[in-house]
This record gives structure tokens, sequence and C-alpha cells, in this order.
């Protein structure tokens, strides 16, 4: 569990540099006027379920959600609500997101299931 609330914290900290989230606005940068209103919306409700998926241990969810930003900023950038440097800065945020979100996911694929913490517990057959 203290992996997934690190993920998540690691998710809103990244987009949060770009200005994807906030208290309804644009962070105030030098690009703020490079983002629209309503595209700053839809990203950060896009950001929101990243980091709920992350923060619920989660990883692949989070990566799906993350995948699903990817369209919604490149949506915003095609429709010129954002700026190309404000696309880019965000893509690069949402690059070491998603290398943490794999990095997670291959780490939860290496724990072999039955496989405890501490090998002197477990069942050792006796039904319990």
């Amino acid at each position: 569990m203290r992996r997934a609330t690190v993920l998540a914290g690691l998710v809103v900290g990244a987009l949060m540099l770009t200005g994807c989230v906030g208290n309804g606005a644009p962070a105030a940068t030098p690009t703020t006027s490079s983002y629209s209103s309503a595209a700053a919306s839809r990203l950060q409700s896009a950001v929101l379920s990243v980091s709920s998926s992350a923060a619920g241990g989660d990883p692949a969810a989070a990566l799906s959600r993350l995948d699903e930003l990817t369209v919604t900023l490149a949506d915003a950038r095609a429709r010129g609500e954002i700026s190309a440097a404000r696309h880019d800065s965000i893509s690069a945020a949402m690059a070491l997101v998603r290398a943490d979100l794999q990095a997670a996911i291959t780490a939860q694929n290496n724990v072999k299931p039955g496989k405890t913490e501490d090998p002197g517990k477990g069942d050792h057959g006796n039904g319990d």
C-alpha cells in the first residue's frame, strides 16, 4: 500500500509541475495563457483518474488512464487549446509517470502468488 501512495504522489507531483492539476485553474506560470480553461478541466479530470488508480494500488489501471490522458492531451493540442510548449512539458512529465507505472507493474508481476515475505510463516499444509 505504501508503494501505491508514493506512486500516486509521483503522478500528481509530476503533472502538477506542468500545470495539469490545481485548484480549478492552471498553475501560475509564464505559459498559463497558452492553456484554455476547458482543456485544463479535462486534463485535471484525467490526472485525477490516473492518480486514483495509482493510489488504489492498481498501476495497470493507472497506466490505462494515462493512455487516455495522452489522447486527451493530443486532442487539446489539435484543437489549439494548449500550446506546443505546454503539450511538450506535460508529455515529458507523463513519460516519467509512465516509467514509474511500468516499474510498479513489473514489480507486481515479479511477486510470486502464495509466497509470503516471511518464509517462516504461512499455511504449512494445516489448512489455516
